[in-house]
């Protein structure tokens, strides 16, 4: 099978041996297609198919057994000489492969790694075989499964002693190892790749401006662009809070519609509406400039994540310093996925600028909250949104959550000034409490002082004999 790489002879019992990427059954290896060193690989392999057989674990054969099928689709795949036959090959490897990998039944064992590992090399040499964009796709699907499989299996050997042998323990610290040395050289083609871009350029222009400073230039450079661009969209920005400082001038009147008419959605829809006509006021306005802003902020975050491997030589406050690695958490709904407390370099998940982000988040939610009608709904997104995004940010860089975090603080900072200015005299008053007593003409005393603005209870008129 995989013939393509030998084993370092020079490597010691922690190395990466890799028996695993010769991939030469023992048929192949005594016929002399496969090197000595190749064929004792092998061999290895075999043995430690044998004992676990003899352990008696029926899992572990059946996990062997799918491992061994899924070289010879993997082997197919890299073959192949029509993209269509490699496509199928490659998806049938990866299925079975992860049938071991992602089985919880294998969680933890030499099979479930081995079955990681093989499926992260599966795809970077798939990779070679590629045109550029899929190559990409590829290779960072590597990287990812190498990142999940460390996050698993990289304990001590005494930690992993706790539910398997100590031959099986030192086989997944092996495994480990090899994965690491894996994950840095996909990481380096991956960087090489991102490096003819114009957006990581950008940002390595910046880094090498300030020296490219492990403390500073890093961290800098994020907040830097992060300013810039928010400087650009101000005008849109402006826009946006303007038209919900519009929305605040007639919260008090859309409030006493609520209560008039207080059962009746239809009433106080038609009735709103007439608001808005009346004051010509589009609920809609403050939308288009955060759609606009949309395109604009994603292409910022794959600046950020185009740059994502050389921010591992970056720290910032907290970030690599001695509190970094204290304890770490799996992100919900991403199995293999860890968030640090404290990251150790800009490139990792760190959870108190989750933490920051959210609350953050929260208050710039608050401050949205200017249409009366939706009062209930916008105190409950408050609360759901910001924890929602911290399930999805958890498991990233710890240099997008930095960028994401300042250019929320900017936007609710620029989002306070816009919609306190002015303040005492943007506000419409809310309509007067109507008094008992009539006017001479049989309106309310109320209708007099609304003179002039479309009020809830239409006025009486007295019909004259």
């Amino acid at each position: 099978m995989w013939e393509a790489e030998k084993t370092d002879s020079s490597a010691g019992p922690e190395g990466p041996a890799e028996p695993v990427l010769q991939h030469c059954d023992m048929t192949t290896a005594r016929n002399g297609r496969c090197g000595l060193r190749s064929f004792w690989a092998a061999a290895a392999v075999m043995t430690a198919f044998v004992l676990s057989a003899a352990g008696g674990s029926a899992h572990a054969s059946k996990a062997d057994e799918l491992i061994r099928e899924a070289d010879k689709a993997a082997v197919r795949a890299l073959e192949a000489k029509r993209k269509t036959d490699r496509d199928e090959s490659f998806k049938k490897a990866i299925e079975l492969y992860g049938k071991v990998g992602s089985d919880k039944m294998y969680l933890g064992t030499p099979q479930g790694a081995e079955a990681l590992y093989r499926i992260a090399k599966l795809q970077r040499d798939i990779a070679a075989r590629q045109g550029k964009k899929q190559e990409h796709g590829s290779l960072y699907a590597s990287y990812e499964t190498l990142k999940r499989l460390i996050n698993i299996y990289d304990k001590p050997v005494s930690a992993l002693e706790e539910n398997l042998t100590r031959t099986e323990a030192r086989e997944v610290r092996r495994i480990v190892g090899s994965a690491l040395k894996l994950k840095e050289e996909v990481a380096g083609r991956l960087d090489r790749l991102n490096s003819t871009d114009w957006k990581y350029k950008v940002i390595d222009t910046l880094v090498a401006l300030t020296g490219r400073v492990t403390g500073f230039s890093y961290w800098f450079a994020i907040i830097l662009i992060t300013i810039i661009v928010k400087l650009l969209l101000t005008p849109l920005t402006k826009a946006q809070f303007k038209a919900m400082k519009e929305m605040q001038k007639v919260a008090p009147l859309i409030k006493e519609i609520q209560e008039q008419y207080k059962g009746d959605q239809k009433a106080i829809g038609e009735k709103t509406m007439a608001l808005y006509k009346e004051h010509k006021i589009n609920p809609f306005a403050s939308c288009l400039p955060l759609l606009v802003q949309m395109p604009i902020l994603m292409l910022l975050y794959y600046t950020i994540r185009s740059y994502e491997f050389q921010f591992a030589k970056g720290t910032f406050l907290w970030i690599g310093s001695s509190l970094s690695h204290l304890a770490s958490f799996p992100v919900m709904f991403n199995p293999g996925s860890l968030v640090w407390v404290t990251a150790r370099n800009l490139a990792e998940p760190d959870l108190i600028l989750v933490v920051l982000y959210v609350i953050s988040m929260y208050i710039s939610t608050k401050l949205s909250a200017v249409d009366p009608t939706q009062a209930e709904q916008q105190k409950m997104m408050a609360v759901v949104m910001p924890v929602m995004f911290a399930f999805i940010f958890a498991g990233f860089p710890s240099a997008f959550l930095l960028y994401w975090l300042v250019f929320n603080i900017l936007q609710t900072a620029q989002q306070y000034m816009i919609l306190n200015s002015g303040q005492a005299e943007a506000v419409v008053s809310a309509p007067a409490a109507p008094s008992p007593q009539e006017a001479p003409d049989g309106g309310s005393a109320a209708d007099e002082t609304q003179a002039g603005i479309t009020t809830p209870k239409p006025r009486r008129r007295k019909t004259r004999r």
